[in-house]
């Protein structure tokens, strides 16, 4: 199995098991809340990480000029997201729900990127985007009931 495969799976486990703790036990916390609690153990680990792969490979690149600004935007852009994500739970969304439009991810991610490079989806990944979007409504639906 190859290294994104283990990583992509890994990283699936990970989440879901966050969605299911944001579900079962914060959702009475505020956004911020959370976010600032997690945001202080992802620093510590990431100067920690950072410290030991500069000992180990001092050639380890850090971004500069345009990469930089691009890098910081992105930071703002996860951030965003983590507060709209972390506040679909807090705002009253269950774990079914959530995960299941999170699930559209793919079909954002793909339309976003041919918006991007001006490319145009084929006629199967249209086809695509509307089942998982009619997949994603009829769970979203049932789980209402």
């Amino acid at each position: 199995m190859s290294k994104p495969v283990i990583f992509s799976i890994l990283a699936m486990a990970c989440y879901s098991i966050a969605n299911v703790l944001l579900e079962q036990k914060f959702t009475k916390y505020n956004n911020l809340t959370v976010i600032c609690v997690y945001t202080l153990v992802v620093l510590s680990l990431a100067v920690v990480g950072r410290a030991l792969t500069k000992t180990s490979d001092p050639s380890f690149d850090f971004p500069v000029g345009m990469n930089l600004a691009l890098l910081i935007a992105l930071g703002f852009i996860i951030a965003a997201a983590d507060y709209l994500y972390i506040g679909a739970y807090t705002n009253g969304g269950d774990l079914l729900t959530v995960t299941s439009i999170i699930a559209l991810f793919p079909v954002f991610s793909s339309l976003i990127k041919f918006v991007l490079t001006r490319g145009i989806p084929n006629v199967w990944q249209v086809s695509g985007y509307l089942l998982a979007f009619g997949a994603v409504i009829l769970v979203a639906k049932g789980s209402t009931t």
